[in-house]
């Protein structure tokens, strides 16, 4: 019998068919594979929305960080295990006091390798030197005009973009644009869960603040002597977050009279004249070679108290009733500029209302943070008063 050329036998059909079945089953798997790549890619997408209302998309979390600020290192100890890892390059590794970065030498030792990237102002930040760095992901955490061009070449290159800092923050209290930055942060280096924890612990110490202040009027004068020792006295304007600390701490910063912008001088004739009734310089440990106010990480209480005294002890700071009568203080001005600003602010409410916020103990809360949140605890004496505490009087 002569077979067609077409045709099958059964046996032949029967393997043809399951051929055909498993070359289906292999098709639908690999367009499911297809799919669910894509759906899962679209999920691992991070989107979002900086402080300047830019929206950001991340490929992934980032590992590789450049920063216009060093600091940044605070903000990523608290959310990040191991933050130095994180930092691909910085700007000005001085602006970290030197008892922290020794602090964090001893834990992390690579910190030393972190390449020198860029300048914290637009004008001094190189792109190439950036990209050099191969980062994941550029943070500009103090804003100023002038990024957009930055902004833009690194995009062009492949490198995204967020601000921590920016016009968006500026309509937001202290405590709102802490936890902002922070839960930005934390979304942008897969540490989402981490940041919130923190976030709610700045709002539920600035809003512990706020509740124990209501039906307050009474808001003592202050002078912010900031970077204290070299002249008297540069201040903080009323556009300043120092400023913004003592209004929502109880108090009124004189400063804020007179200096319309972020910050200005005044004279120690005029501050004399005003006789505020609280003193309070900020300072550091980089301020020694200056003579100037010592406060921060590494720093003990006496030399931190000795050189409050020698600030206060010139320029006729002296002649102040709040330091005639033992109101004078320190903090350490990174903290005002950090993320653990929080400390700052419970501090200026000890110290213009000492009755009431006589339980209020801003160590308990900085050695809280240490416990629950920084990858490196953060030690020495970064406030302090010009007399014990059992001798100070309400202003």
């Amino acid at each position: 019998m002569v077979r067609h050329p077409y045709r099958l036998s059964v046996k032949g059909a029967a393997w043809f068919s399951a051929a055909l079945a498993r070359y289906c089953l292999v098709l639908l798997a690999a367009l499911f594979a297809i799919v669910w790549g894509g759906l899962h890619d679209a999920r691992a997408e991070i989107v979002l929305t900086d402080a300047t209302g830019r929206e950001v998309r991340l490929a992934a979390p980032a590992t590789r960080i450049v920063t216009n600020e060093s600091l940044l290192l605070l903000s990523l100890a608290l959310i990040d295990p191991d933050p130095v890892a994180r930092l691909a390059g910085w700007a000005t590794p001085r602006r970290v006091d030197r008892g922290m970065y020794e602090a964090f030498r001893k834990r992390f030792p690579a910190i030393d390798d972190i390449p020198v990237v860029g300048g914290v102002v637009p004008a001094n930040v190189s792109v190439e030197t950036i990209l050099s760095a191969r980062p994941d992901l550029f943070v500009v955490s103090l804003w100023q005009p002038g990024w957009e061009s930055v902004t833009g070449r690194l995009n062009a290159a492949g490198v995204p973009v967020i601000f921590l800092d920016g016009p968006e923050n500026a309509a937001r209290d202290p405590a709102e644009a802490t936890s902002f930055s922070i839960r930005l942060l934390g979304k942008a280096i897969g540490r989402e869960v981490q940041a919130g924890e923190f976030a709610d612990f700045v709002m539920k110490h600035y809003q512990a603040v706020a509740e124990r202040l209501k039906g307050v009027e009474q808001r003592p004068n202050v002078i912010i002597d900031a970077h204290a020792g070299a002249l008297c006295c540069a201040t903080p304007g009323a556009e300043n977050r120092l400023t913004q600390f003592m209004q929502l701490a109880g108090g009124h910063s004189i400063g804020a009279d007179t200096v319309p912008g972020y910050d200005g001088q005044l004279s120690a004739e005029y501050v004399l004249g005003v006789d505020p009734q609280v003193y309070i310089g900020t300072g550091g440990p980089h301020l020694a070679a200056q003579g100037g106010l010592v406060v921060g990480g590494g720093i003990d209480a006496q030399a931190a108290r000795a050189s409050l005294r020698s600030v206060v002890g010139r320029h006729l700071l002296g002649e102040l009733t709040a330091v005639r009568e033992g109101r004078a203080f320190a903090v350490s001005h990174q903290l005002s500029i950090s993320a653990l600003n929080v400390l700052v602010l419970e501090c200026f409410a000890k110290w213009t209302h000492p009755d009431l916020f006589a339980e209020l103990d801003p160590a308990e809360t900085l050695a809280e943070i240490n416990r629950r949140f920084m990858a490196v605890p953060i030690e020495g004496t970064f406030w302090i008063g010009l007399e014990d505490e059992t001798v100070r009087q309400q202003p």
